[in-house]
């Protein structure tokens, strides 16, 4: 699988463009909706500077409203007040350069300058006149938006309601004076050199710029340790949120600036949101899916020597215990109704794709407790047969698999005579659950497989009926196949390996439990006697 690309809009035709919303609370700072970059085919290197161009400039825009929301401006002090204003005269003069050398005809070339030098004279008896007069407003009306931008181009963010930002707009225009007045010399033949481009002032490269040169960019770190720790694209993208809702609640994007009070102020929070349903975010929740990620991307950054310490190794989530009111698996009336349902004519406007999961994922996952997720996305050719026993191939190249690694399940003889093989002979090659023709965003996560989980669970709980809140529609699977496993004596070695759970222990990694012996094990497990399931 390649990389991860986000953000991207299909067209017709195979253009792309580089599309992203914007948070709501940042829309007011960056004055927009949704950033927007047309990105042309997606074909070679040169697409994929443009997509890291779009992107690089949509995190820098939404870094700036993250600090114009959080009040971190830039003080702007003498010092940097003359470094943007000397910055922008080596810019623009080195920008003339640049043009000046283009190549064109003499003639073309001669309009060019002439063209040229009439618009900078216009501009430039404006602009002395304004200074003449002393007229701030129109001043400040004509650069404020140049010189902020200016300064968020080098680096920097300010703040256009400070009373400093006057004088910044002055120098700002005093500035445009003096490189017009230089393009004029040049194009009258005089050799005005491009002056170098300055250091930083010496304050902000001792205090403030001290700081940002070793900031620790969070979401950029944990894209990195995202990769690099091989995660799966559901837990990626799952985690990665998690480190944006973190972000928005700290108001900077800076590893080195969390605290643990910063973590456990977020953590209160989280915990009194409410969620869907009507109640608070569960502490596992809170705990699972925010602080440990977080927690381990900071460690990750320790062991790779970007910080000291991990400031969220004491922030811990108090999860009070559990009252349990049931076993976690499908009683054996439970598992039948479901079972049954399945066998029901489904709606006339139902998808071929929910159609075909709806009547045989539940049977396979009754069967194996493999997990829905790894059937939804199960294709045609990973069906096989060997030595005379048919099993599903269960592998990270159709999609996501937790443990990253493919494993052989045997098909039940109850699955074969119930027809699954003729489902699997009749579409032949491909995806048997879903259309991968209907993704709106091709992607490395397949949204496709994620539906139709939730669609089989929904169905469970709306359709069928099994509401108890105690039990989980799809992963109870998993604990009914061991729980009736243990009944007939097949081992729990054997039962781990067809489901795809870790050893518990270091001997049990040691050799493999074979095709064969799988099999062996599926021909002693019970059937689950459903009327008109073809006994």
């Amino acid at each position: 699988m390649g990389l991860l690309v986000k953000h991207i809009q299909h067209h017709p035709g195979g253009r792309k463009s580089y599309r992203r919303q914007i948070p709501n609370e940042l829309r007011k700072y960056t004055q927009r909706t949704q950033y927007r970059v047309t990105l042309g085919p997606a074909k070679g290197a040169e697409f994929h500077k443009r997509y890291a161009d779009a992107h690089a400039e949509c995190e820098k825009m939404l870094r700036i409203a993250r600090a114009k929301q959080a009040g971190a401006f830039d003080p702007l002090t003498p010092e940097l007040m003359d470094y943007l204003v000397r910055s922008l005269k080596a810019e623009d003069l080195e920008l003339d350069n640049e043009v000046r050398w283009t190549p064109r005809s003499s003639e073309r070339k001669r309009e060019a300058r002439e063209n040229l030098r009439t618009n900078i004279q216009t501009d430039l008896e404006e602009a002395i006149g304004l200074r003449a007069l002393g007229d701030i407003g129109a001043i400040m009306e004509q650069w404020a938006g140049s010189a902020e931008d200016h300064a968020e181009l080098m680096g920097f963010t300010v703040d256009e309601t400070a009373p400093e930002f006057i004088a910044y707009a002055r120098a700002f225009h005093d500035a445009q004076i003096d490189v017009w007045r230089s393009i004029l010399k040049r194009l009258d033949g005089e050799d005005v050199p491009t002056p170098p481009m300055p250091e930083q002032p010496s304050r902000w490269r001792e205090s403030t710029s001290g700081a940002r040169k070793n900031a620790v960019p969070i979401m950029a770190t944990y894209d990195t340790y995202a990769l690099a720790s091989g995660m799966t694209v559901r837990v990626r993208n799952e985690w990665r949120t998690s480190m944006q809702r973190l972000v928005d609640q700290v108001g900077h994007d800076d590893a080195t600036k969390l605290t643990a009070d910063d973590l456990r102020v977020w953590r209160n929070a989280l915990q009194q949101e409410t969620v869907r349903g009507g109640g608070l975010r569960s502490p596992v929740t809170v705990r699972n899916k925010y602080i440990r990620p977080v927690k381990a991307m900071l460690e990750w950054a320790v062991q790779e020597g970007k910080l000291a310490t991990n400031v969220a190794d004491k922030v811990t989530v108090t999860v009070p215990r559990a009252i349990t009111l049931r076993q976690k698996d499908f009683t054996a009336e439970e598992a039948k109704a479901i079972l049954a349902a399945t066998l029901q004519p489904p709606p006339v406007r139902m998808t071929e794709g929910h159609r075909l999961a709806r009547r045989w994922i539940p049977w396979l996952c009754a069967y194996s407790g493999a997990r829905v997720g790894e059937f939804a996305q199960l294709r045609a050719e990973d069906v096989k047969e060997a030595g005379g026993i048919w099993y599903c191939n269960i592998t990270p190249d159709a999609g996501t698999v937790k443990t990253g690694e493919a494993r052989e399940v045997p098909l039940h003889a109850h699955l074969i005579e119930q027809g699954f093989l003729d489902i699997v002979k009749a579409r032949g090659t491909g995806p048997l659950f879903y259309d991968p023709g209907q993704q709106r965003v091709a992607s490395e996560g397949n949204r496709h497989i994620d539906k139709i989980g939730e669609r089989l669970g929904q169905w469970v709980r709306n359709g069928v009926g099994i509401t108890d809140k105690a039990i989980k529609p799809n992963h109870a699977w998993r604990h009914t196949f061991k729980t009736l496993a243990a009944d007939v004596g097949i081992g729990e070695r054997v039962a781990d390996a067809i489901q795809g759970h870790a050893p518990n222990t270091v001997g049990g990694t040691y050799g493999t439990v074979s095709l064969r012996a799988k099999a062996a094990a599926m021909a002693l497990f019970p059937r689950f006697e459903v009327p008109g399931s073809g006994q």
